[in-house]
């Protein structure tokens, strides 16, 4: 059968299906909070501190999560700001992560004057690994900031345990992972905090932007909330005015409305992605040159995407070719998802204020960074996009358009 790429007929000329993430819930209740304006002045309602959904919409994704305290965000990258300033680390401190993330992950390092040390990732999950993490270590290091990629858990306990073992504080980066568990426990639960990003597009969103940190730490909930609000003495008995460095990282009651919502859909959407991605697994098992990344054992993610392996030993063309196929064939794929962080040139070219280098100037300048199975597996992969509102018909063109491509190009 003849490729789309080279004139032959795709298998799915209908676009995918749309991702429908709003009904009339959120509508009517944006609704309803707007209809106060005509009312009342928007500074008794719309403001953080005037209305009643960030208070509520806190509580509620504390006890989602299973854990004691949340505070609300404009952002996941303000979430992830907050959680590191929360720890109170001395400049020049070491904080490792992995190469294979957002940016989010990584600047808030950087503002908080802190070295990122990147350690390698496992080639199969893409994730870091107690191993890798063990590996980087040094008197410096303070604190590991764990990414659950495309929504795969890490190994969480033996991470912990390294953690314990050399006395570091633990953050999950769950940005990717809404309600992803790892034995029988929701990731952002492990750690001494978990941070959440609510931005449009992933699992549940806030409305565009927003972000979360949960603990059980009261000493860490208090110090992110401080932060995420220019110094405000939360939690302290006769302040006497702002006490401690921060920025407006607040979430709007209008955020806090729909994310009420939309935390209440989060079993729903990660039962169904979980499906359709196990479905997709089972099925790919039966292709020579693809296959899904694996998952940990004892784990159900809600997957955000898939990595799709691409055996370049068994076809004819390379993964850039396979994607231009694919794409043709009418499936929502990705040739390549990101460079390693540390190619990006805010950390190549030390990027960050003014000419100085800081911080790694004065207190890591020699330090260079490099992770050769990351990089191995960033350029063995391809992504697939899903999401909950696909079908069967879907998991079935996926299917198809990857058996078409791979007979064409097997070699």
């Amino acid at each position: 059968m003849k490729l789309a790429v080279e004139g032959g007929k795709p298998v799915r000329k209908k676009p995918m299906p749309e991702r429908i993430m709003f009904d009339e819930r959120e509508v009517k209740a944006v609704l309803e909070l707007l209809k106060k304006g005509t009312e009342e002045s928007t500074a008794k309602f719309l403001d953080r501190y005037a209305g009643e959904n960030v208070d509520r919409y806190e509580k509620e994704f504390a006890r989602y999560f299973g854990v004691k305290f949340a505070t609300a965000t404009s952002s996941g990258t303000a979430a992830v700001h907050s959680a590191i300033a929360s720890l109170d680390l001395e400049p020049g401190s070491e904080v490792i992560t992995t190469p294979i993330t957002d940016p989010g992950t990584v600047m808030p390092i950087i503002f908080q004057g802190l070295i990122p040390v990147f350690a390698d990732v496992d080639f199969d999950t893409l994730n870091i690994t107690p191993e890798t993490i063990e590996k980087v270590i040094t008197e410096k290091t303070k604190a590991v900031i764990v990414v659950h990629l495309a929504g795969v858990p890490c190994e969480m306990d033996k991470i912990m345990k390294v953690a314990r073992k050399y006395k570091l504080k633990v953050i999950e980066d769950c940005a990717q992972a809404h309600g992803s568990i790892y034995k029988g426990r929701y990731v952002g639960t492990f750690g001494d905090m978990g941070v959440f990003s609510l931005m449009s597009g992933k699992h549940m969103t806030s409305g565009g932007q927003g972000g979360m940190v949960i603990t059980d730490k009261e000493k860490y909930y208090w110090a992110a909330k401080r932060f995420a609000d220019r110094g405000k003495p939360f939690g302290i008995k006769n302040p006497e005015g702002n006490v401690s460095l921060g920025l407006n990282y607040r979430m709007t009651e209008i955020e806090a409305i729909i994310g009420r919502i939309q935390l209440k859909k989060l079993k729903k959407i990660a039962d169904k992605r979980y499906k359709i991605v196990e479905k997709l697994r089972k099925e790919f098992s039966n292709l020579k040159a693809f296959s899904l990344w694996k998952k940990p054992q004892n784990s159900k993610p809600n997957y955000w995407f898939c990595f799709v392996k691409v055996d370049k030993e068994k076809l004819k063309v390379d993964k850039w070719k396979v994607a231009e196929a694919l794409k043709a064939e009418g499936i929502p794929v990705g040739s390549h998802y990101v460079i390693p962080m540390y190619e990006n040139p805010f950390i190549k070219k030390r990027k960050t204020f003014g000419k100085s280098g800081y911080p790694w100037n004065p207190y890591r300048p020699d330090i260079e960074y490099k992770c050769p199975v990351a990089e191995k597996s960033l350029n063995s992969h391809i992504t697939l996009y899903i999401h909950e509102c696909f079908t069967d018909k879907e998991i079935e063109d996926i299917l198809k358009a990857f058996e078409k491509v791979e007979k064409a190009y097997l070699k």
